[in-house]
């Protein structure tokens, strides 16, 4: 894991400085770094990621000048349709060709990377798209070469047992080319593709549904069926999320307080301090595969700043909903779900459901509150027109 920490703290700086000095995106604040560790560890990562990307954002370019999609709308399109490919790939070679297992469901947050890159590449203005394609390629590169050459460093020595590994684990094809590949078992199979997908879906909609109605900015776009799918491998990251995410969200705080830096800037920082936080304490933790403990540092920095980015009197809001949303995927995941022995809800016991009921109650009350003093329809639906009248005359 050591190996990928670094890489993506490199990534993340080089993503701050490419957006503060030039006003360049790089796909994304964590896509360069993020899909150089996936190359490491897959070298069919690559063109896969660039097929999505590319039919993502010529769907984008197609849909936006015949259907009024615009914004978040735009955003979420984006990554359904960029996650088909690798999605419908990896199914293709399971059904047909025998040639591959079932994706980790906590490495499914890689099937929404070319979405969110080819939506932040659509931004940009025209004049700006080949300088950030370019720089993210070179960055790319330099992240990759970076990384085999930490891994040739570190790979004979102890650090190579620092923290639990990923780019040295048996599943890392980087590993396995160079010789140096840490004994480690293989991460488990929980459930299949489909049943992945559909809770991902489950997530989103839910997620979408309380922004669009509510205004609630939730933890991410997939980032709660991802820490479901984690907290069912080991339940100890669980807690281990919770804490790097309040810890990442002090650290933003501060950091908007003392520089006023804010954005992309600011996410990347976010991820930077989850990564951290979550690296400093996995070391006295019974974690042995690398994957988990890295994903749950990312989406702890997402999380947030997504709470930073809502006002002060919305943020209990949002914290109460996100643990009722949490609490109902984790429970519907279950249906399918058997986790192994160190995994949460190993057995669905009374107890069990009554703290649920105590975590969802909360959520739920606020969402009814939000209700009865939402504006009524016809006034919502005006102020709607109101605001793609506005953005047309711009």
């Amino acid at each position: 894991m050591i190996i990928a920490l670094l890489m993506m703290l490199v990534g993340l700086l080089a993503s701050i400085t490419a957006s503060q000095l030039y006003g360049l995106r790089l796909g994304g604040v964590i896509i360069v770094p993020l899909v150089a560790v996936y190359l490491l560890r897959s070298f069919g990562t690559f063109p896969i990621f660039i097929l999505s990307t590319v039919s993502a954002y010529i769907s984008v370019r197609f849909v936006k000048t015949r259907i009024p999609l615009y914004g978040r709308q735009l955003f979420i399109f984006s990554i359904i349709v960029g996650s088909l490919v690798p999605i419908i790939t990896v199914e293709l070679l399971n059904l047909e060709l025998g040639l591959t297992d079932n994706i980790a469901d906590v490495e499914f947050i890689g099937s929404v990377l070319p979405g969110i890159a080819a939506y932040n590449f659509h931004r940009l203005n025209i004049e700006k798209r080949t300088n950030d394609a370019v720089l993210s390629l070179a960055v790319l590169l330099f992240l990759v070469l970076f990384g085999i050459a930490l891994a040739i460093t570190i790979g004979r020595t102890p650090l190579a047992d620092a923290l639990p590994p990923l780019l040295l684990g048996p599943e890392s094809d980087m590993a396995a080319t160079l010789g140096i590949t840490v004994n480690r078992g293989s991460l488990p199979v929980l459930t299949s593709n489909r049943f992945v997908l559909f809770v991902a879906a489950l997530g989103i909609f839910l997620s979408e549904s309380i922004r669009t109605r509510y205004g609630l900015r939730l933890t991410g776009v997939i980032a709660l069926p991802i820490i479901v799918f984690i907290s069912f491998r080991n339940a100890v990251l669980l807690p281990v999320w919770v804490v790097a995410t309040a810890l990442a969200y002090v650290a933003i705080k501060t950091i908007h307080w003392w520089t006023l830096i804010y954005g992309r800037a600011l996410l990347a920082s976010a991820v930077i301090a989850g990564l951290l936080a979550t690296a400093g304490v996995i070391p006295t933790l019974p974690i042995q595969h690398g994957l988990l403990p890295f994903f749950s540092g990312i989406l702890a920095g997402v999380a947030a700043y997504n709470v930073h980015k809502m006002a002060s009197a919305e943020r209990p809001a949002t914290v109460a909903v996100s643990v009722a949303v949490f609490v109902i995927l984790l429970f519907t995941a279950r249906l399918a779900v058997v986790p192994p022995p160190r995994g949460v809800l190993t057995t669905v016991t009374v107890l069990y459901l009554r703290i649920g009921g105590a975590l969802l109650l909360p959520g739920l009350l606020m969402l009814a509150r939000l209700e009865y003093i939402r504006p009524p329809a016809s006034t919502v639906t005006l102020t709607n027109k109101m605001r793609q009248q506005s953005r047309n005359e711009e």
